[in-house]
């Protein structure tokens, strides 16, 4: 089988990482295009994975975004056409349903993002199916799937990942040492349109300073002053560290997502809402998220300040992370199984 991948986000690398070495122990022929998002091509690099790159660079606004959308698709119809899929996939899949729609390849859409609304509009109508999470708060229609987990769990599950303490000697970490790990974004998306995070950096620096080192995850250039709190070793290592920090701090739901999966306490600070943050935070009490614009900041640095100085705090998400894996499926699995599902000769044989 031939099975296409457009990997369009730093996450998405993290997301197929594993199903496309299943798939190639399988022997299904493989094609990986990229876009240009921030470290999405380093980290594919960092990870050995071959990827055709297509489009100079992620664009930002409305604008912007539907250019890029005109020439990615037209990159990857031009992939389609020599590659030949079977069957091709991608998380969010904007690209990718028009790069296929000439030459009537069936694609897998995967999504957890309810209010990019635009977007899916846009997507949904011509995926062969749409994936979710089961906290996915919307209908994608008929073709619509649920699951019981969460994207995340593709490559934060005990099945695929084990934190590797050495990755901390790349940060001047040693084992046992207190970080939080900060995470700025650059709200360039076309659903981060007029949404926004943390107002005032150094505050959010200074509170919880007292509590552990802190490194910065920024997707924006950093002032002069705040350059030596940035991230440091290789991207890759990011998992690794999110799973040993006291505590995630930040814009981005994904991170914040991952870092419930791996046991560590999360605040996710944005005007903008997700399915999957709310569930995590109702049903399992693992990521705290805070939306007001104005008190926003000064309620999550709140909640951040007490996690951190309760000494029962790590224990305690080890408990619930615990009981949240033993609700949730292998999500990595799930993927490797059902892509193939749908490949087009299976779907013009019905």
């Amino acid at each position: 089988m031939r099975i296409l991948v457009d990997i369009t986000h730093p996450m998405h690398a993290h997301f197929f990482r594993h199903a496309l070495a299943r798939w190639q122990s399988e022997g299904h022929a493989l094609c990986l295009t990229s876009r240009n998002k921030d470290i999405t091509w380093a980290l594919l690099d960092e990870f050995g994975l071959e990827h055709i790159r297509i489009g100079r660079r992620a664009r930002r606004g409305v604008v912007g975004l539907a250019v890029e959308l005109a020439e990615r698709a037209w990159g990857l119809r031009r992939v389609v056409r020599r590659f030949r899929p079977d069957v091709a996939t991608a998380e969010a899949g904007t690209f990718l349903v028009y790069g296929c729609l000439p030459e009537r390849v069936p694609v897998v859409v995967f999504s957890d993002t309810e209010h990019a609304r635009v977007a899916n509009a846009l997507t949904y109508p011509l995926a062969r199916t749409v994936i979710t999470p089961r906290a996915y708060q919307k209908s994608a229609g008929s073709r619509h799937i649920r699951y019981d987990g969460y994207q995340q769990l593709a490559y934060t599950h005990p099945a695929t990942f084990t934190p590797d303490p050495a990755a901390l000697a790349a940060e001047g970490l040693r084992p046992g040492e207190p970080f939080i790990i900060v995470r700025l974004v650059n709200w360039g998306a076309s659903h981060d349109v007029g949404d926004f995070g943390v107002c005032d950096l150094r505050a959010v620096i200074a509170a919880m300073a007292p509590y552990g080192r802190i490194i910065l995850s920024a997707e924006k250039p950093l002032p002069p002053d705040l350059q030596a709190l940035a991230l440091r070793g290789p991207r890759r290592n990011m998992l690794h560290l999110q799973a040993f920090a006291r505590l995630f701090f930040g814009e981005s739901a994904t991170m914040a997502a991952e870092c419930a999966m791996l046991g560590t306490p999360a605040i996710f600070l944005s005007t903008s809402r997700r399915g999957y943050i709310a569930e995590l935070e109702r049903r399992y009490d693992m990521v705290y998220a805070f939306h007001d614009p104005q008190t926003g900041q000064a309620d999550a640095l709140a909640k951040a300040r007490a996690l951190l100085a309760d000494p029962a705090t790590p224990a305690a998400w080890g408990a619930k992370r615990q009981h949240m894996l033993a609700e949730l499926i292998d999500v990595s699995d799930f993927i490797a199984r059902t892509v193939p599902q749908y490949a087009r000769a299976q779907r013009e044989g019905k």
